[in-house]
């Protein structure tokens, strides 16, 4: 693998089903020219936008039986590296149903692991970590049913101990169940952190203070998504926002995945932190425009990118 490699994990990945039904409505037949099936799970997304972005990638995660199959056999045809942890399980299968409005409605499996599957795919996780070309690891999404409550703290940790930053971008049990293990930054929305905080936070001033608790408990970089209002950036030395221009979205799922990618893959290129925040943004936007997740052509992204603006609010 090349120098600067971003391992994606995708510990509950999926076979996503994405239809675009511009009548869709319960109750009701439609017919659609097709629909479009990729890889799924929010570390393949981030692992396709990371090469779209132009960064270097490489795949991690739990396949099983006939779907584990075709998704291995689709990552490995759309040219993308991947080591993967096969476990006696189905990999899961997700649905996403797209209207004219680009407002999307999910149903997702949950996958169904044994500890032992979890276990073994830690261990695969930490020795590729311990490779020098790893230059992060972003640790995404769910994990399945039957995974240990502290996954995530007892992976985190170890990686941390091979001084290899950890990207989180999870939510409830397992988000919470990270923070403990202090991983170097946290990409999540407004309403995850406020699961994670066990508080409501009404106000952007209420999300800013609450990620700065996170960074004076140990993690040095906090992304909170706003949606359609960009996204924020806590540090212990700024607090910054990066606002996209104004689109109607496609399809918005792995919008956030795509603000994923476009950070770390900016800041392996080293820009600075703020810098990283503005090109996240602009790919989680671009992204909205196509269907299928982390789909867009990276001439679109420059356009977006060129149209984002970045607000220094806070220099501490």
């Amino acid at each position: 693998m090349p120098s600067q490699t971003i391992l994606c994990v995708t510990p509950n990945a999926a076979l996503d089903r994405t239809m675009v039904v511009p009548d869709f409505a319960i109750g009701s037949i439609s017919r659609i020219p097709g629909a479009i099936a990729v890889p799924g799970g929010k570390g393949l997304n981030v692992l396709r936008a990371v090469e779209i972005l132009g960064g270097r990638a490489l795949a991690m995660g739990l396949l099983g039986g006939h779907t584990g199959r075709m998704v291995a056999d689709m990552v490995a045809e759309g040219g993308y590296h991947a080591q993967w942890t096969r476990f006696a399980g189905e990999t899961r299968t997700c649905t996403i149903i797209a209207n004219a409005e680009g407002v999307s409605t999910v149903i997702n499996e949950s996958g169904k692991i044994e500890a032992s599957d979890w276990q073994a795919l830690a261990d695969d996780i930490t020795t590729a970590a311990a490779k020098e070309t790893i230059a992060a690891v972003c640790l995404c999404g769910s994990l399945p049913d039957g995974a240990p409550d502290d996954a995530p703290s007892q992976l985190i940790a170890r990686l941390n101990a091979l001084d290899v930053p950890v990207w989180v971008d999870s939510s409830g049990l397992w988000l919470a169940n990270a923070i403990v293990a202090k991983p170097a930054a946290i990409k999540i929305n407004s309403e995850e952190l406020a699961g994670a905080m066990g508080r409501d936070l009404p106000s952007k001033q209420a999300i800013i203070d609450a990620s700065r608790e996170l960074v004076r408990g140990g993690i040095r970089m906090v992304i909170v998504s706003l949606g359609a209002a960009g996204a924020l950036l806590i540090t212990e030395e700024l607090v910054a926002q990066a606002a996209p221009p104004v689109i109607q979205p496609v399809d918005p799922i792995a919008s956030g995945d795509c603000l994923h990618a476009g950070l770390v893959t900016a800041l392996g290129d080293g820009a600075s932190p703020a810098e990283a925040l503005r090109r996240g943004v602009a790919a989680g936007t671009v992204n909205a425009l196509y269907a299928g997740g982390a789909q867009f052509p990276y001439s679109h992204f420059q356009r977006i990118l060129a149209q984002t603006r970045l607000d220094i609010l806070q220099r501490l």
